[in-house]
């Protein structure tokens, strides 16, 4: 059940005398539909800018007060579905007023390890005429602890969560409003980006489109890449960092034709920390050898004892980004990493990683995975394309926490697992590369990270300037967006936002020096 009365807050079964009768009852009604597995189910309207304390232990974008807010009126849904003997997934769905509700669904993924509802992107769905979704991925907890508990929780985390969410809510849908809807889109980032693609391999009906950004693809070897990382960043002081980022721009910020602080193709960096080594002892001014080794480690990727890649290399830049900068290479071992070794692979809560952690605690992890299949990076989306469903993926170049050659890799991976040429890809896949933005949104005053991939992202309704417009168009205009124009609108430069142009890969962004503004060029 929802939580207790506050001043403009409405628990369950308490309703505003304000609201439109018709609307109350068949939010009421709501309450009553049977759906096969969901054991609870409650519902309850809200008014615009009305707020009820969320049925759980976290929820992104919520405050410690747990308040979820409302900007339009909505019918807030509160399901909990049976997933196996041993787990459930909490589903909540906001129905905006059927007159407002222009026939889409949209759905929502989660972050990190943690079971956290979406709210940032359930509430913005709904203010844009969705039906709004999201779910906890299997466990209520801003955490993986709960993933110790039962094989079936991870299923859900992985795959199962989201799907049961979709189908659960397409039948509200259509119980709320009298009608089946139009289309079904999803939007996540990071984990919620895996999430989105997984689904579109494992259920390819779900969706019509997916919006993915810096998808966690590869989970288990990703993990692992960051650990290591981890460990080799312990042997440089902030200001021995400080001196790696100033000589990565100064080797590669100007490849673009800009020196802007932006390393827009990280892919033609290739960064020599051997420039940074001291001629002798240790001084403040340069690496010694152990530490130049340690900056080649972080910026090299992943093989395995075989020489198979196991993961790309952290891109350099990524340095830059100052916000994630601590829970990678701050001076604890990486949290998702431990706590994946710890309550998924050995499911040992005291474990800690020690200074050597490598190839054999990757078999292990790999071997765990075998058992329950979390990685997402089978490439075979065949059904997805042949459905005609679409995928529009984006990823910046400065992202610290999951390199952007994730993504690359793994569209090349669906090209050649399909045998499509680059035509047929952009029928059904495209991806954007965002130069200078962080993980999924933020990053340099000049990255022009604002695209519309999450409401406060929002600086243009256009849907050249919009990314989950742009996917709509796509859906149901059946024109795919070859560029994005994102821009970094803040209280100071309202007036005149800086603006960029976003290049769909293959293409690469190219500064115009003669037109003052960015261009995109096809790759050799």
């Amino acid at each position: 059940m929802f939580g207790a009365r506050l001043p403009q807050v409405f628990p369950l079964g308490l309703v505003a005398t304000a609201v439109a009768l018709t609307d109350t009852q068949r939010c009421a009604r709501l309450a009553k539909t049977h759906i096969k597995n969901v054991h609870s189910l409650d519902t309850l309207y809200l008014r615009a800018n009305e707020s009820y304390r969320v049925p759980a232990s976290c929820g992104s974008g919520l405050g410690d007060d747990l308040l979820a807010q409302t900007s339009v009126n909505v019918c807030v849904v509160h399901a909990i579905y049976n997933t196996s003997r041993t787990s459930a997934t909490r589903i909540e769905v906001w129905l905006p007023d059927p007159d407002a509700w222009y026939g889409r669904i949209l759905g929502t993924g989660g972050g990190g390890l943690a079971g956290c509802v979406d709210y940032d992107d359930i509430k913005w769905g709904s203010s844009i005429h969705f039906a709004a979704f999201g779910h906890d991925g299997g466990h209520d907890a801003p955490n993986g602890v709960a993933l110790a508990k039962s094989d079936e929780i991870i299923i859900d985390y992985a795959t199962r969560a989201l799907h049961v969410a979709t189908v659960t809510s397409k039948l509200l849908v259509r119980t709320y409003y009298g009608r089946p809807h139009d289309n079904a889109y999803y939007n996540g980032c990071s984990n919620g980006g895996r999430q989105g693609v997984r689904n579109a391999h494992d259920f390819p009906d779900d969706f019509d489109g997916i919006l993915a950004g810096a998808p966690a693809f590869n989970f288990i070897n990703l993990l692992a890449q960051s650990n290591i990382a981890n460990l080799a960043s312990h042997k440089l002081s902030d200001d021995d960092w400080a001196l790696v980022k100033k000589e990565v721009l100064r080797q590669c910020d100007g490849l673009d034709g800009l020196h802007d602080e932006i390393v827009t193709d990280p892919d033609a960096c290739q960064f020599l920390p051997e420039v940074l080594l001291c001629q002798g002892a240790k001084r403040a001014d340069c690496l010694s050898r152990e530490q130049v080794e340690a900056v080649r480690t972080i910026h090299s990727p992943l093989y395995g004892q075989s020489g198979e890649l196991l993961a790309p290399r952290l891109d350099p830049g990524a340095e830059l980004d100052t916000g994630l900068w601590p829970l990678i290479f701050g001076p604890s071992f990486y949290e998702f990493g431990q706590q994946w070794w710890q309550y998924v692979v050995y499911n040992d809560s005291t474990w800690e990683p020690s200074p050597d952690f490598g190839y054999k605690e990757i078999a292990d992890a790999n071997a765990r995975e075998a058992q329950v299949p979390v990685a997402s990076f089978d490439p075979d989306l065949s059904a997805f394309y042949k459905r005609g469903g679409k995928l529009l993926t984006y990823h910046g170049t400065r992202d610290i926490l999951i390199p952007l050659g994730t993504s690359l890799w793994y569209y090349q991976r669906v090209q050649r697992a399909l045998s499509l040429p680059p035509s047929a890809m952009d029928e059904f896949y495209r991806l954007f590369l965002i130069p200078g933005m962080s993980h999924c949104y933020l990053g340099a005053d000049a990255s022009a990270w604002q695209i519309g991939q999450i409401g406060f992202t929002v600086w243009s309704n256009a849907s050249d300037s919009h990314a989950l417009f742009a996917l709509v168009d796509w859906v149901e205009k059946g024109t795919g967006p070859e560029t994005i124009r994102g821009s970094t609108l803040t209280t100071t430069n309202a007036t005149t936002p800086p603006t960029r142009l976003h290049c769909k890969y293959p293409a690469k962004s190219a500064w115009q020096p003669d037109v003052q503004d960015w261009t995109c060029i096809e790759s050799p």
